[in-house]
């Protein structure tokens, strides 16, 4: 199975909690490095997903609308999440930032004006790698 959800522009993100409960989350995501099934996303540092992935990182992954409808007939992928920092961190932020251009440098400042008003955490977003299970 070769994932096909590359050229959609949402994808509803299940992680799972300790019950086995699943969580659904549409996401932006974009195709991540050279490694084959691999994407990315960018998610706030205090998301219970972050939270979820760092207990258990299965997910599941399919294709849904901006408000995370997935249709009767969407392919369900597994694979493995991870969050990462550093250099890796800076790559998700340039492949979304890529992918969703003006639409995500909008949210980036909103995310940063949000950050200093509310005195969150000094990283305000959490960055994801996961890769689909062939």
């Amino acid at each position: 199975m070769n994932p096909q959800i590359g050229d959609e522009k949402y994808v509803s993100l299940v992680t799972f909690r300790s019950s086995g409960e699943r969580v659904p989350t549409a996401v932006w995501f974009a195709k991540f490095s050279d490694v084959a099934n691999t994407f990315c996303v960018i998610t706030e540092t205090n998301a219970g997903k972050v939270k979820r992935i760092r207990r258990d990182p299965m997910i599941e992954i399919q294709v849904c609308d901006i408000k995370g409808k997935v249709t009767a007939d969407a392919t369900t992928y597994i694979g493995m999440a991870r969050l990462v920092t550093g250099t890796e961190a800076i790559a998700v932020r340039k492949a979304i930032a890529k992918r969703y251009g003006i639409t995500y440098k909008i949210f980036s400042i909103y995310n940063t004006i949000g950050s200093l008003l509310k005195r969150r955490n000094d990283l305000p977003e959490t960055n994801i790698v996961f890769t689909l299970n062939d």
